[in-house]
């Protein structure tokens, strides 16, 4: 039932976002090889495989944005996750941490949303995905409870990853 309600409150969807706004924040970019041992003010996650796998924030991202590396390429863009992310931008399609589903969902194309049931927090969480298959590239909002809490942004296998790598 509420992944029916959930659809229900996308149908009005419709928002855009042009590639640039999509895959590059503050100059870094998705599938853009990301030196972190270079210096540069970065703060990397401590994980097992480093050079396979990796979160980090800082360096010219701004404060609340992370990203996650595979195979030192960024692959993806977090808000939410390695910190509160109170003080982050905005995300594709001027979504905001703090959003409902219904605001979240009205900003959303209309064309590529799935829902599914949050690992962790159901009932009542869900995550709400999007995907565009033409150009590789996804968008999940993770509603743990009334409002989103996490987005992710970038290549559609490293959205859809919810543990590290896994």
């Amino acid at each position: 039932m509420p992944a029916l309600l959930a659809l229900l409150l996308l149908a009005h969807g419709g928002g855009s976002a042009s590639p640039a706004d999509f895959d590059c924040v503050a100059g870094v970019c998705i599938d853009q090889p990301l030196d972190l041992a270079a210096g540069g003010g970065w703060q990397v996650e401590d994980w097992p495989e480093p050079h396979a796998c990796t979160r980090a924030s800082g360096g010219r991202l701004p404060a609340g944005v992370g990203v996650l590396l595979l195979d030192g390429r960024v692959a993806r863009f977090e808000i939410g996750l390695s910190d509160d992310g109170e003080a982050a931008p905005e995300a594709p399609f001027g979504l905001r941490r703090g959003m409902s589903l219904a605001e979240a969902g009205a900003r959303l194309p209309s064309d590529g949303i799935d829902v599914d049931f949050h690992k962790h927090a159901w009932p009542p969480g869900l995550y709400l995905d999007w995907r565009d298959a033409t150009r590789d590239r996804a968008l999940r909002l993770e509603l743990p409870g009334a409002e989103v809490e996490v987005i992710l942004w970038g290549r559609a296998e490293a959205v859809r990853l919810t543990e590290g790598c896994a």
